[in-house]
C-alpha cells in the first residue's frame, strides 16, 4: 500500500486521555449551561440541586457531593467496597473544580442571541461527546456515573446498555418530579400553546429542563459511538503498566464479594 494511502496514528497514553476527558466534560456542560436549552438528564438533578440552594454551594461543589451521595448508595447496594471506587470520587472533584472555572470563562460568551446559543449547545454536546468516549478508553477512574452503571452491570450480570438506559430513564423522570417540586409547572403553568412555543425557544419548558434535554438524550449516543470510532481510527492508547495495576479495581463476580 503506498505510503500516502496508510492511515496515521498518533499515540494517545490513557493518563492523557483521562485529562482530556475531565476538561473536555466541564467545558461542554458550561457551554450547554450557557445556552440556556436545557440540561441533560444527567445533569439535571444537580442543577435543580444547585438553583434550589441559591448560591449556597457552587455548581461544581454540589455536583461532586450529588456523586458522592451515588457512590454511598452503590455500596450500599452492592454490599461492597474497594478503595479504588474513591478514586471516581476524586475524579468526580476533579472535574467539579474545573467544571466551575470553565463555567466563569464560558460566561464572558455573548449568548444574547438564538444563534449563538445554538452554537454554544452545539459545541458543548460535542464535547461531552468526545469526553465520554476518551474516559471509556482509559484505566483511570471515571465519573461515579458510569462507575454506577458498569459496577451493578457487572454485579447482576445485566448488558450494560440496559443498565444505562435504566438509569437515565430513572434519572429522567426524577428530574422532572424533582423539578415540579422545587420550582412548579414551568411554561405547562400557563396551560398554552404560545407560552411552550415561547419556552422552547427561550429556556426551559420545567426550570432545568427544555429542547436540549430531549436532543442530547436522543443524539449523545451515537454522537459518543461516533467520536470512539474516530479516536479507535486514529490513536493508538498506551498506558503505564505500573499505575495501571495499583489503580485498576479487582475483578468481582458477586456483589456480596468483599
Amino acid at each position: 500500500m503506498p505510503d500516502m494511502m496508510r492511515k496515521t496514528h498518533f499515540l494517545l497514553p490513557e493518563e492523557a486521555a483521562y485529562g482530556f476527558g475531565i476538561l473536555l466534560m466541564a467545558i461542554g456542560v458550561a457551554c450547554v449551561s450557557a445556552s440556556n436549552f436545557g440540561y441533560s438528564m444527567i445533569v439535571a438533578p444537580v442543577y435543580l440541586i444547585f438553583a434550589a440552594l441559591d448560591g449556597v454551594l457552587s455548581f461544581g461543589t454540589v455536583e461532586y457531593l450529588f456523586q458522592g451521595a451515588l457512590l454511598l448508595l452503590l455500596c450500599l447496594v452492592l454490599r461492597r467496597f474497594c478503595w479504588q471506587y474513591l478514586l471516581s470520587f476524586f475524579t468526580a472533584v476533579l472535574y467539579g473544580y474545573t467544571f466551575d472555572l470553565m463555567r466563569w470563562l464560558v460566561s464572558f460568551v455573548p449568548a444574547d442571541t438564538l444563534p449563538a446559543r445554538i452554537l454554544l449547545f452545539a459545541v458543548g454536546t460535542v464535547s461531552i461527546s468526545i469526553s465520554v468516549a476518551l474516559f471509556v478508553r482509559t484505566y483511570l477512574a471515571p465519573e461515579v456515573y458510569e462507575l454506577f452503571v458498569r459496577e451493578l452491570s457487572i454485579a447482576y450480570a445485566i448488558p450494560f446498555g440496559r443498565v444505562k438506559l435504566t438509569y437515565d430513564c430513572i434519572s429522567c423522570v426524577g428530574s422532572i418530579l424533582l423539578s415540579i417540586v422545587l420550582f412548579g409547572f414551568g411554561a405547562f403553568a400557563e396551560r398554552s400553546l404560545p407560552a411552550l412555543g415561547e419556552a422552547i425557544l427561550s429556556g426551559y419548558v420545567l426550570e432545568g429542563i427544555g429542547i436540549g434535554t430531549v436532543v442530547a438524550a436522543v443524539v449523545n449516543g451515537p454522537a459518543i459511538s461516533l467520536c470512539g470510532r474516530w479516536l479507535d481510527r486514529h490513536f493508538v492508547r498506551t498506558r503505564n503498566a505500573r499505575l495501571a495495576k495499583i489503580l485498576s479495581a479487582p475483578p468481582h463476580t458477586s456483589q456480596t464479594s468483599a
